[in-house]
């Protein structure tokens, strides 16, 4: 393994990100990194278009033998199976009940092998291979964003059950307040709050991070309640997980100078140990983490 690389991929809302990334530890190659902006709203031909070409400017760049595609993929996704069960998120819907899989097998004609794991899972195993998680044994990864994600590691081991699991896994859903914590934790959350307290619509979360920046009292004030929801939601299961680190990711941990206090209160409060981490490798830790699940089929075949 020590030479030989993968090609890892993210596929997010409005793009796709694919990059060269070692086998040996995980660094992606900047060289043979490129990202294509996708309408996922489109028809199913014009966003394989657009992943096929992200990916094959990388294939063509790397100049080395590529031993298997992994991809970072949204769910609701068959990722064993490489069918697409997105529906009713508007993104992606006209994929729905299709073989990636196949499709991207195809249109890049790669037949080694091509990948599929959860986005938030490939963040998780990126930061325990590569990142603030490295070393680490028992860890909890959480990306914020315009959804709650949440994944369990046991020495580089994706959990959906046992002492300290939640429900599949996943955090996204656990019961909070008058609905789940996703209500509450995630950028939906944040807009929706903001513009109920001053009348006032904005159209990105980095908008309220800026007004926080200027000590925008209301932009304060979500920001700590946020950063407490997160601590009364994470608590429990750090407890029973006995969680070493807590690696916080997605594009809402820019803003952690405002949240990450109300979190470290929330979980002290509750006597927990865990130390909390924010991502410094932002896309590239899903990146090495889609290249982390190649390297695990590869190892035991």
């Amino acid at each position: 393994m020590n030479n030989s690389y993968v090609i890892g991929a993210d596929i997010g809302g409005s793009h796709i990100t694919a990059a060269l990334v070692s086998l040996a530890n995980g660094a992606v190659v900047d060289d043979c990194k490129f990202k294509e902006p996708v309408n996922a709203g489109a028809g199913a031909e014009d966003i394989l278009a657009h992943w096929t070409a992200c990916i094959s400017r990388t294939l063509a760049a790397a100049g080395a033998e590529v031993e298997a595609i992994g991809i970072a993929m949204p769910g609701p996704f068959d990722y064993p199976g490489g069918i697409s069960l997105i529906k009713g998120v508007a993104k992606y819907e006209s994929l729905y009940g299709m073989n990636i899989r196949e499709k991207l097998t195809a249109s890049l004609g790669f037949f080694k092998g091509i990948y599929f794991e959860n986005d938030a899972s490939c963040f998780a195993l990126g930061e325990a291979w590569a990142g603030e998680g490295a070393g680490c044994a028992r860890m909890v990864a959480v990306t914020l964003g315009t959804g709650l994600g949440g994944t369990f590691l046991l020495n580089n081991e994706i959990l959906h059950e046992g002492k300290g699991i939640p429900p599949e896994g996943y955090i996204y859903h656990l019961p909070y307040r008058a609905g789940i914590a996703e209500d509450y934790i995630s950028s939906r959350w944040l807009l929706n709050e903001y513009q109920q307290r001053t009348g006032q619509r904005l159209a990105e979360v980095k908008h309220i991070g800026e007004l926080a920046e200027k000590q925008d009292t209301v932009a304060l004030a979500l920001f700590a309640e946020m950063g407490e929801a997160l601590g009364e939601v994470l608590a429990p299961w750090l407890m029973d997980f006995d969680a070493e680190r807590l690696v916080i990711g997605g594009n809402i941990r820019k803003a952690h100078p405002y949240f990450l206090p109300a979190l470290q209160t929330s979980l002290r409060r509750s006597n927990i140990q865990t130390s909390v981490h924010i991502s410094g490798r932002g896309e590239n830790s899903a990146l090495s983490g889609a290249a982390w699940i190649c390297r695990s089929i590869l190892t035991h075949q």
